[in-house]
């Protein structure tokens, strides 16, 4: 059932990812009612909110946009920088919602800034502790309670970290897609009947992260199952 599972996210994840360059390549055609450009609609956001010292840079590739609190900077990519287009500014927005959160003190943005570094190693090395802990309890202990079941409890505790990670994640995409369309809406950027498609646009980024929460939180479910088969 879990293999089951995992190719069924695995291709839902694929069509998700379709969807998204799908709806880019449709709404990079299509030029904004206001005729406003991406990079503008960065610098009204951050200025309604009184938000200074971010500079908007160009990144190479398509649909490589990011905010970078360290440094201070929205990267926009090709698709994006300096375009008019109803998913250029879509994503400025999004990328400018980030900047807004980290300048908001959003706690939802601290907590994932606070664990992110840590993500990576935690969900590899809590996949191999876990499976070291049963082993152990399998091969040498009498004791379903023993020494194999505490090293597989601290491998799932690690991993969990990487579930909370895209838990938090996706509440910080879904708020920032939300803060760009609010701001497309408000400011008249797009025609009512181009309001639709923007929140298409937005929300469509977001369900990656809804993919990637759910695999993470099966993998935690199945390591769980193999440390409590034991019992």
């Amino acid at each position: 059932m879990f293999y089951i599972l995992m190719i069924a996210i695995f291709v839902v994840s694929l069509v998700i990812q379709g969807r998204l360059k799908s709806l880019v390549s449709k709404y990079s055609d299509i030029t904004c009612a206001s005729g406003i450009t991406s990079n503008e609609a960065v610098m009204r956001m951050l200025n309604e909110n009184e938000v200074s010292g971010i500079v908007i840079k160009h990144t190479d590739g398509d649909l490589t946009d990011n905010y970078n609190s360290r440094e201070g900077t929205i990267n926009l990519s090709n698709t994006t920088y300096g375009k008019n287009s109803i998913a250029a500014v879509a994503i400025a927005a999004h990328e400018a919602g980030h900047a807004l959160q980290d300048a908001k003190g959003m706690a939802a943005y601290k907590v994932r800034q606070l664990i992110a570094p840590a993500v990576n190693l935690c969900s590899t090395l809590g996949i191999y502790v876990t499976i070291a802990g049963v082993g152990i309890s399998y091969a040498v202990e009498k004791n379903a309670y023993g020494w194999g079941y505490q090293i597989s409890t601290i491998g799932i505790v690690m991993y969990s970290i990487a579930v909370i990670f895209y838990a938090v994640t996706l509440w910080i995409e879904r708020d920032a897609s939300k803060r760009g369309w609010q701001a497309m809406q408000q400011f008249g950027w797009v025609s009512e009947d181009q309001l639709a498609a923007a929140k298409k646009l937005l929300w469509a980024a977001g369900d990656t992260y809804a993919i990637a929460l759910a695999s993470s939180a099966l993998t935690l479910i199945r390591l769980l199952a193999m440390r409590d088969r034991r019992r």
